[in-house]
């Protein structure tokens, strides 16, 4: 079963793990601020607006040492060719 989730439910998901991670690496958050090079209340809109940059994001995440979680959204597809498209997305004719 798929759980669909808003875009701005995904934004407070993600800015709860923030949060979170925060809270478990003994950073306030006036230090995680100044570790991302980010002012304090650009990250405060971020926890009560859900509104940040995604440069801002992504300071955090590195400031966090979380970076590593990004690398599957910029993973690149690998190339088919087109012969390889064409099998993958017509389908075959059954004759009866």
């Amino acid at each position: 079963m798929y759980l669909l989730k808003t875009p701005k439910e995904v934004i407070k998901d993600l800015a709860t793990r923030i949060e979170e991670e925060r809270k478990f690496q003994k950073l306030s958050q006036q230090m995680l601020s100044t570790k991302a090079d980010i002012p304090l209340p650009t990250y405060k809109a971020f926890l009560y607006h859900q509104k940040l940059s995604v440069e801002s994001l992504i300071k955090l995440l590195f400031a966090l040492r979380m970076h590593d979680n990004i690398e599957g959204l910029l993973k690149q597809r690998t190339h088919q060719t087109l012969a390889d498209l064409k099998e993958d997305t017509l389908p075959k004719r059954v004759r009866k």
